[in-house]
């Protein structure tokens, strides 16, 4: 698990701030913005598989995936009002590396995000004591603020309305050491991060509202958390399913379909 010391930081990447033609389809432009000083912050939650403790007696009718769903779903229920967004995402495809992943919004005028971080962590080893569950995972918190959007517009804050029922993400998640997080690398993260290559070749159907990257307020080695918002992937996961083999193979990050299961 991440321990979290804090640090203000001030990001002033030189992105431009004039829309961005898509050549794909014409007359469809996206913004991209900086963000210099973030009033909100973001508390990610990931999460792998469950495991026994006991794989002898592990019963062969026991659904360890639902077990842990339900647990993160009362922990986001515990959690929401303390956040001005609680989201429980849960991975679409098979096997996956993070099966679930809780994405907390929180407003830094009005919470401190170290207390809420020390909240989220106590119910969360609460919640998945492994004496009580008969299971366990391995489970990362950290908390991070928003660099840098692509948006469509109308643009609208973080938070403003709950995702739709059609709504699906693409989330990566890439680790930079210490010191290999400068402003040159930051400024290029529209490729390496896949973000260039999605807003130009994820079809129009998706309904790409907006793709965000945060970085890790930790200190010593970085995360970056990459997410791709769109309003209807659900409907049309193939086109999703088509990009997802090319943004793998450049070996670079963690990379997974999402879909909101619970929304406070």
């Amino acid at each position: 698990m991440i321990n979290s010391l804090f640090q203000s930081q001030l990001y002033s990447d030189s992105f431009q701030h004039a829309p961005i033609a898509d050549k794909k389809r014409p007359g469809s432009p996206l913004s991209v913005l900086e963000v210099e000083d973030p009033k909100q912050c973001v508390l990610a939650h990931f999460m792998t598989p469950l495991e026994p403790l006991d794989p002898v007696v592990e019963s062969p009718v026991s659904r360890p995936l639902v077990l842990q769903r339900d647990t993160a779903a009362e922990l986001v229920a515990e959690i929401a009002p303390s956040a001005s967004q609680s989201i429980l995402l849960t991975n679409m495809e098979k096997d996956a590396d993070f099966p679930f992943i809780t994405y907390y919004l929180i407003n830094k005028q009005n919470t401190d995000p170290v207390d809420f971080y020390n909240e989220v962590q106590c119910a969360a080893l609460r919640k998945f004591d492994p004496r009580d569950l008969r299971y366990a995972a391995s489970h990362t918190l950290d908390l991070f603020n928003e660099v840098a959007t692509i948006a469509r517009p109308p643009l609208e804050p973080p938070g403003v309305r709950p995702p739709i029922p059609s709504t699906g993400y693409i989330v990566s998640i890439f680790k930079v050491f210490e010191g290999d997080d400068g402003l040159k690398f930051e400024q290029n993260w529209l490729y390496w991060t896949g973000a260039r290559m999605m807003y130009r070749y994820l079809p129009k159907s998706v309904g790409l509202r907006r793709i965000t990257l945060h970085k890790s307020m930790s200190q010593g080695d970085k995360m970056y958390l990459l997410i791709c918002e769109c309003s209807q992937l659900q409907d049309n996961l193939s086109a999703a399913a088509i990009l997802l083999p090319a943004l793998r193979a450049r070996l670079c990050g963690y990379t997974g379909l999402y879909r909101p299961s619970v929304c406070f």
